[in-house]
């Protein structure tokens, strides 16, 4: 289980920084191992990452000197493959084509997408970009789904498009925030964690739920990629992804039950008879029913 997050500002309007800091430390929850940022500016892409929590990265020299930009992508860590000790495991990732992400989640035939071709890091998320830097024709995300098997969602930028924005999501959760005020896109793994740290509440009158606000919430469909660019949505499309050659749904390691989880198809324990579980890879409540259904 990994984190991302970002912001989209339309307009001149940013961010309150401290707000902006404390969304990232939250993060953290997701990922402890390694945090980090990247954006662009005046045509250069800047990436600052480190093994360090996100909590210790907003301390930072770096984080204190950022005046925050108009696109903002971060990550906070949990490491599945790569030791964080390589900064080219952490996130964000990038390449000398320009393009720049965050992932959560985890791609099993990474391998496959390489062969024998050498990779800067060790990670598994580097099979996306992998296949956006293709030289194939066509659509790069309709690939990305095509040929990768395993659980992503994924928030991209790119040099060569400095105001282009594009999230996608398959199995793993990716939620939105638009704030209509200062007309500004946020965007999270979890939408708890953008409604605590932007100071986001809900109104009711007579009992009926009124909003919240100037804010409106949004859940990105699964197997849809959103590309967002300064005038606003530039497409919401669906995707058809390659099935997963896993075809189990649990077994025994040990003494603990391991069950596959509906929400991004991977592995984890689950806690017979306890009242409330999570799943250690995406972070989604797991209800019985939502099992064995």
């Amino acid at each position: 289980m990994c984190g991302i997050m970002g912001f989209y500002c339309f307009g001149e309007k940013k961010p309150d920084k401290p707000k902006i800091a404390t969304m990232f430390e939250l993060l953290e929850s997701r990922g402890r191992d390694a945090s980090g940022f990247a954006f662009i500016r005046e045509g250069n892409l800047i990436v600052q990452k480190a093994p360090i929590r996100s909590s210790i990265m907003t301390h930072s020299k770096e984080w204190q000197d950022l005046e925050l930009p108009a696109i903002f992508i971060a990550h906070t860590r949990m490491k599945t493959q790569g030791t964080e000790q390589n900064n080219k495991n952490n996130h964000p990732l990038f390449n000398k084509q320009g393009l720049c992400l965050v992932h959560n989640g985890m791609i099993h035939n990474d391998k496959e997408i390489f062969g024998k071709q050498n990779r800067d890091g060790e990670v598994d998320s580097e099979a996306i970009l992998a296949v956006l830097s293709s030289k194939c024709k066509g659509d790069k995300i309709k690939q990305v789904f095509e040929k990768l098997e395993g659980s992503f969602a994924f928030a991209l930028i790119d040099k060569n498009n400095p105001d282009r924005l594009v999230l996608v999501k398959k199995d793993n959760p990716l939620e939105l925030y638009y704030d209509e005020a200062d007309d500004i896109l946020f965007f999270c793994s979890e939408a708890d964690i953008m409604r605590e740290a932007l100071g986001i509440h809900k109104n009711s009158k007579r009992g009926f739920n009124t909003g919240e606000g100037m804010f409106h919430h949004y859940s990105m469909e699964n197997n849809y990629a959103l590309i967002i660019n300064k005038d606003g949505v530039e497409s919401y499309k669906r995707y058809s992804p390659r099935k997963d050659f896993y075809g189990y749904r649990d077994f025994y390691r040990g003494d603990e039950l391991m069950v596959e989880c509906p929400f991004c198809m991977e592995m984890t324990v689950y806690h017979d008879g306890k009242l409330y579980n999570r799943c250690s890879n995406c972070g989604q409540p797991l209800n019985e029913e939502d099992l064995y259904v």
